[in-house]
């Protein structure tokens, strides 16, 4: 390892042409000659506008693109750059700034910006939107470093490099909404923010065929390039993941998900039951009493699933979910505390797995719980009572990710199925419209 001040022409150059090396001086050793190539591809200027690049998750790419890429571009290329980094969200962008500042200040990249600018960089603006260094000249409102949202106002902003990491999330894949306004704020951006020939880089994971990676429309070029793609089957990078790595990941993720993150593929939603969720606000009146459905789960490889519903005067069904991986017992204390939150008035519950034990603990904390045993084929069960009411469901857009990930994935011996099975379980006990005496013939 080279020691501070001792820096010499061949060392910058090596780590020039090898700026993985930067992430080890930072302690980011998982880093490799691939990643170099990555940030070779994505930020050294070569006037080509717009690239894209999809690496499978756990491959570092957001390691070596978001936090080493632009440490490089301002040592090499362009102090003076106003950069852009915009994720779904403005809290993810931020957290990118900061860890990028955290880096900047190490005494190892201080000395190598000391080194080839002659002087001590030091930041003169922090803010959580934006950061500004010493060495930038320019007097512009943006920093050095930007960071962004898809929802944040980009109005009257300018930058000279762009890059979008992971604006096509799982959102996209179960919501139309969500993939049309990707698509609106990729193409707001390109029209209004960007001026013309400034990079544009696009890294990240597909999700739907009709996402901003595929999707264009008629008589407009492609939205985002052709990536390069790299599977975590790809000679270059099948060394990061060991095989029981893999085989944990495998075995703990379900197919379409495998599919999206780990082969940079969609798989066929033919035999979904259910797709384009429809949203609202969850609102505390003007509704029916509040009911819920855990799904529990004892083992660490499973989710515990938590549904909660509404009538609502209007007649459609308000709902909300979450997951929690693991047993039960380490998360009474979140599914209580939720329920009281949303003033759950009876919570459904299945006694098979434990006797009843986790009935038992929940009534004794003073909510009304239903127990009951469940005999039904769950497949049924979920294609029958949750396929039932479907369109009529309102979902909050608080609703976690995973847990609608589960529901709008579901196809039969898909796993995990935990989301849907509450959802199911739930529609069923409460909401179906089948009569009372053939719930209870099947049931009880």
């Amino acid at each position: 390892m080279m020691q501070l001040a001792e820096y010499t022409p061949q060392d910058i150059l090596q780590i020039q042409e090898n700026p993985h090396v930067l992430g080890w001086l930072i302690g980011r050793d998982k880093l490799g000659p691939i990643h170099s190539k990555w940030i070779h591809y994505i930020w050294d200027p070569d006037g080509i506008p717009r690239k894209a690049l999809q690496a499978f998750r756990g491959s570092y790419k957001s390691t070596a693109l978001d936090l080493i890429g632009p440490i490089y571009y301002l040592l090499f290329y362009d102090p003076d750059a106003r950069i852009f980094i915009i994720r779904k969200s403005f809290t993810d962008a931020a957290e990118i700034l900061e860890t990028i500042m955290q880096a900047m200040e190490t005494p190892e990249i201080v000395s190598l910006f000391e080194y080839v600018h002659g002087s001590t960089p030091k930041c003169r603006i922090k803010r959580k939107e934006k950061v500004t260094f010493n060495f930038k000249t320019s007097m512009t409102p943006e920093g050095s470093l930007n960071a962004f949202g898809i929802d944040s106002n980009f109005t009257g902003k300018h930058g000279d490099f762009f890059l979008l990491d992971d604006v096509v999330t799982r959102k996209d894949r179960f919501s139309r909404a969500e993939r049309e306004k990707t698509k609106d704020v990729i193409r707001e951006i390109a029209t209004n923010v960007v001026d013309p020939g400034k990079p544009v880089r696009f890294i990240g994971t597909p999700w739907h065929k009709e996402d901003a990676w595929e999707s264009t429309r008629e008589g407009e070029y492609r939205m985002i390039p052709v990536p390069l793609r790299y599977p975590y089957t790809h000679p270059e990078v099948s060394w990061i993941l060991t095989p029981q790595q893999l085989e944990e990941k495998r075995r703990t993720t379900n197919g379409p998900l495998w599919a999206a993150n780990y082969e940079l593929t969609h798989v066929a939603s033919d035999e979904a039951l259910f797709s384009d969720p429809q949203w609202a606000d969850w609102k505390h009146t003007g509704i029916d009493m509040v009911r819920g459905h855990l799904d529990a789960a004892f083992d660490g490889d499973h989710y515990c699933a938590l549904t909660i519903m509404a009538r609502r005067h209007d007649g459609k069904l308000q709902a909300r979910g979450w997951v929690f991986q693991g047993n039960v017992k380490d998360w009474y204390v979140s599914i209580e505390n939720i329920c009281r939150q949303f003033k759950v008035r009876k919570l459904y519950l299945e006694d098979n797995p434990d006797k009843g034990f986790t009935g038992d603990f929940l009534s004794s904390r003073g909510l009304t719980v239903s127990t009951y045993t469940e005999a039904q084929n769950k497949h049924y069960k979920i294609s029958t009572y949750a396929y039932e009411v479907w369109n009529d469901i309102l979902w909050d857009p608080q609703t976690e990710d995973e847990y609608m990930g589960q529901v709008t994935d579901y196809c039969e011996k898909q796993t995990p199925d935990d989301a849907p099975d509450s959802l199911a379980s739930l529609v069923r006990a409460a909401y179906s419209k089948r009569s009372a005496s053939r719930i209870n013939r099947w049931l009880w």
